[in-house]
């Protein structure tokens, strides 16, 4: 359940900031690396948001429900795919609040602002990436965690007679 201390402004601490710099350096989002803007994309607030509510949609969208945290999630690999969706998902937004298209009588058209456009496609392969890698990391747990086990005659493969 979500409290309004949990909206209170962001402090990143030590720990929680290495996940934030794994996630920058998966997307690259470096102000050296992007030529057109020289800044990074996203800030450090922005990425670890996007960590807690990928985590949260891991824990709670996906059954059964689990109580993973950044130190106990089984993989940090599909946390970072939700996190990047997550960013992907608010960048797109935003850059459809803001995208203005302008043609003129000679034929040339530019639209102002709009980079998350290519996205789509790679965003389209990340999702179902990422929801398969849940379930299958969901279904893992739950057999891992189950309780007696499945009994069978064949349990014992030993050619020795031994009972």
């Amino acid at each position: 359940m979500l409290k309004p201390s949990d909206m209170m402004p962001l402090i990143i601490g030590f720990e929680e900031q290495l996940y934030v710099d794994r996630v920058r350096s998966y997307l690259g989002d470096f102000a050296t690396a992007n030529k057109l803007d020289a800044v990074e994309e996203c800030t450090d607030t922005e990425i670890f948001t996007a960590l807690q509510d990928a985590l949260e949609e891991i824990n709670y969208e996906f059954l059964p429900q689990t109580s993973y945290t950044f130190q106990d999630v089984p993989s940090f690999h599909i946390l970072q795919q939700g996190a990047v969706l997550e960013i992907l998902t608010r960048k797109g937004i935003l850059s459809a609040r803001n995208t203005i298209t302008y043609n003129d009588s000679g034929g040339v058209t530019v639209q102002d602002t709009d980079k998350y456009g290519r996205y789509v496609n790679y965003f389209n392969v990340l999702i179902a990436k990422y929801q398969k890698g849940i379930q299958l990391m969901k279904v893992g747990k739950n057999v891992e965690l189950g309780y007696g086990g499945v009994h069978s005659e064949y349990l014992d493969t030993r050619d020795d007679g031994a009972i």
